[in-house]
């Protein structure tokens, strides 16, 4: 699961404040231990924090509905949403004001438009999926609104707040790495994804743990301020050779008539 606290800009581009993943081990809820994790990562407080979760429709990742109870906001992710919609509606009359709806995050707009289009598909498949949609969204009251108005609605302010959807690229991303023809054991395969969370994370990975990097490490990393005076020296010392390089005049012996037209000049003032 990746976790983050938020958005701010950087530069041109957005990042996510805090990004961290979590990664389930032994047998127990996979929500419970989630729960330990950000107490000990976060400071998360059961009584005070609010969650927002942002996923697919898979049954142990709905079940965080009943385990967070009010605490928690839970959204299905749209990338999944719309394609499920898209294989059942692509081509339908209604397929566009149903985009429109799914675009405005419009839940109760969106159920009209699928009801409406129940019976008219003229494929017994995809009228199964999508009563089976209907079914899912009803089933999960706010599933599809924008999870900042849930925020607002506690209190809390949510300007510069952005849609959600990053569960799809996470998925994409570890998918990649680890499907991608290849074949795994059980214990190489963890090992890997542990690895990988270290790398993404900014997390050391020695003796099998996973360890915040040493602070004096950061440290020591050059500011952007002194990385531009390093390659202001570096350019200076690189901009005397290519000149002698590509200016044949300057690859002539002392001796040479040029050499000494250059130096009167330079002796008199002009260079």
């Amino acid at each position: 699961m990746a976790v983050h606290e938020g958005w701010r800009r950087n530069g041109s581009q957005l990042e996510l404040v805090n990004r961290r993943h979590y990664l389930h081990e032994g047998p127990g809820d996979v929500w419970e231990g989630f729960e330990a994790w950000l107490m000990k990562e976060y400071a998360y407080d059961p009584c005070r924090d609010l969650l927002v979760i942002n996923g697919d429709a898979a049954s142990w990742i709905t079940a965080c509905r009943e385990y967070f109870g009010k605490r928690a906001c839970f959204q299905l992710d749209r990338f999944h949403v719309a394609r499920e919609l898209r294989q059942c509606l692509s081509g339908h009359p209604r397929w566009r004001e149903v985009r429109k709806k799914l675009a405005k995050q419009d839940e109760e707009g969106l159920l009209v438009e699928l009801n409406s289009a129940v019976g008219t598909l003229g494929d017994e498949a995809k009228e199964e999926q999508l009563a089976e949609m209907i079914r899912r969204i009803e089933s999960m009251p706010g599933c599809i609104w924008d999870y900042r108005e849930w925020l607002s609605a506690q209190g809390v302010e949510t300007a510069g707040m952005r849609p959600m959807g990053h569960a799809e690229s996470v998925m994409s991303r570890f998918a990649y790495r680890v499907k991608s023809r290849r074949s795994w054991k059980d214990q190489g395969l963890w090992a890997f994804l542990k690895a990988m969370v270290a790398q993404i994370d900014g997390i050391g990975w020695r003796t099998g743990q996973l360890e915040e990097e040493e602070p004096q490490r950061a440290a020591s990393a050059p500011t952007k301020l002194e990385r531009i005076k390093q390659a202001k020296r570096k350019a200076g010392r690189l901009l005397v050779e290519v000149m002698r390089q590509n200016i044949p005049c300057l690859q002539r012996s002392s001796g040479t008539p040029i050499y000494q037209a250059l130096s009167a000049l330079r002796n008199g003032g002009w260079m």
